[in-house]
């Protein structure tokens, strides 16, 4: 516990400060945005680690995948980027780094999530077949015969899917505004530490006892009606202390579903709906990263933050819940 404590003391330190500077500095901006490709390429890693638990990967195997991983990360992004230059990015460098490096390029246009997947797809495809053939052939001289199966490849076009989709959402939620990134971790913090102790302090019925025996309904609606109170209290005043992040203050969904136009009771009601459907689908990444361990077998997806696990321990939550957000305002933008 105390190990734990630590953990999360370190994590709070440096986080709040980074995001707080992000809102004023592009180089801080920036610095995190290259921070947050390094957390996909570890949670990139710590999945093929854990499919080594059950099949030996390649190690050529492994960083091909990683490639692909970025191939479609900065697909997504740059596309996002692209697409939205003109209704969100008012000025080139609030694009996402990855939006400016392909606009540089020449590429912007180009660069896209269907790109990305057609090449993953050609690629993986053409290794399904090729190296079934070169591992038949040195299967006939092996004691110790290897195979490759179609399931082998769907185990890591789940993994690329899985950490680009999440990751390069959370990017683009972060190049939108460092608010959402944060209203997005009250919610799912707060869902999380309030689970366990409503939990610990009243849970009787389990939620899902097959994929994570410790989580009980009490402690899920605990957590979750914890996070509508501060989520919804972060976006009612958002306006009254907005002006440490921008020139002038502004509502948290400034130009976005109308908020601004709500009355002070629709606000409210929109908050609380917006804010319990979020820290729902906080609830069930978590789940969902929990299904993945308990199916091979490990505890944590690796040691790297102590008493916390892995970076898909700590941040499968707001990893989850942010590609949700970010189709909720990618709607908003579109037909609003």
């Amino acid at each position: 516990m105390k190990k734990r404590f630590i953990t999360a003391t370190v994590l709070i330190l440096t986080l709040v400060p980074l995001l707080f500077f992000s809102a004023k500095s592009i180089v801080v901006k920036r610095i995190f945005e290259v921070l947050l490709m390094f957390i996909a390429l570890g949670a990139e890693i710590e999945l093929l680690n854990m499919y080594d638990k059950s099949k030996k990967i390649h190690l050529w195997l492994k960083i091909l995948t990683i490639i692909m991983t970025f191939v479609l990360y900065f697909s997504i992004v740059s596309w996002f980027s692209y697409y939205f230059s003109y209704n969100i990015f008012s000025e080139e460098h609030h694009m996402p780094l990855i939006g400016v490096l392909m606009k540089n390029m020449h590429l912007a246009e180009l660069v896209n999530p269907f790109f990305g997947l057609f090449i993953i797809f050609i690629v993986y495809m053409s290794i399904l077949v090729i190296y079934s053939e070169v591992l038949a052939k040195k299967n006939k001289d092996s004691e110790n015969p290897v195979d490759f199966k179609g399931s082998d490849i769907s185990r890591l076009f789940l993994s690329i899917l899985y950490v680009s989709l999440c990751v390069s959402a959370f990017t683009i939620l972060f190049s939108f505004g460092v608010r959402f990134v944060v209203y997005l971790l009250i919610i799912t913090v707060f869902t999380d530490i309030f689970a366990l102790v409503f939990g610990m302090k009243f849970g009787k019925h389990k939620m899902a006892p097959t994929v994570s025996p410790k989580k009980t309904w009490e402690g899920a609606i605990g957590g979750t009606l914890t996070a509508v109170v501060v989520g919804t209290l972060f976006l009612m005043f958002y306006h009254s202390f907005s002006g440490i992040f921008h020139e002038t203050k502004i509502e948290f969904f400034d130009g976005i579903f109308g908020f601004s136009d709500f009355g002070t009771f629709g606000k409210i009601v929109f908050s609380v709906i917006l804010t319990t459907f979020l820290s729902v689908c906080s609830q069930i990444g978590d789940l969902v990263a929990s299904k993945l361990k308990r199916d091979y077998g490990i505890k944590d997806y690796s040691n790297i933050f102590p008493g916390h696990g892995g970076i898909l321990d700590r941040f499968d939550s707001a990893f989850f819940a942010s590609l949700i957000f970010l189709l909720i305002l990618f709607f908003a933008i579109v037909y609003f």
